[in-house]
Order: C-alpha cells, then sequence, then structure tokens
C-alpha cells in the first residue's frame, strides 16, 4: 500500500468517523428532548397524585369526622322521629274523636 492510498484510507475512516459523530449528536439531542419532555410529564404527573393524595386524604378526614359525628346525629334523628310518631298518633286521635 502506497502512501497514497494510506492516506485515501485515512482519510474515509475520518469522513466515516464524522458521520458517525453527527449522528450521534442528533440522536443524542433527540434523546435530550425526550427526557426533557418526559421529565414535565412526570412533574405534570407527580402534581396531579399530589393532588389526588391531599384530596383523599380530606376525603377520609371528613369522613373520619362524620363517623365520630354519627352517633350524634343518630340520636337526634330518633329523637326527632319518636317526636313525630307521638305528634302523628295525637292526629289519629283526634280524628277518631270526631
Amino acid at each position: 500500500m502506497n502512501i497514497t492510498e494510506r492516506i485515501d484510507s485515512i482519510e474515509l475512516k475520518v469522513r466515516q468517523l464524522v458521520q458517525k459523530l453527527e449522528r450521534l449528536q442528533r440522536d443524542n439531542t433527540a434523546l435530550k428532548e425526550e427526557n426533557q419532555t418526559l421529565k414535565a410529564e412526570l412533574d405534570r404527573q407527580n402534581g396531579a397524585v399530589e393532588t389526588l393524595t391531599y384530596k383523599l386524604e380530606q376525603s377520609q378526614q371528613a369522613l373520619d369526622n362524620k363517623r365520630e359525628q354519627q352517633p350524634e346525629d343518630t340520636e337526634k334523628l330518633q329523637q326527632q322521629l319518636e317526636q313525630y310518631i307521638e305528634e302523628i298518633n295525637r292526629c289519629i286521635e283526634w280524628l277518631h274523636q270526631q
């Protein structure tokens, strides 16, 4: 192999390396963009998860509060029902007397 052939061979290899470098740089740029997009989506999803977690906690607290108040509410409702029943019974008696 003479010197010209060697230079041509080296030049070809350099061109191939330059092409490979350009291709890798394009791939790297595309991957960086995709990574940035995925990070933004992850941030959005994390925000949604935090919002849903907060709402779940609020709902659970409200449910716990309702459970704590429920015996009192049940008792009040029971008393109201008894009053209504007594009133209905009085009305029935009054109707029978008429």
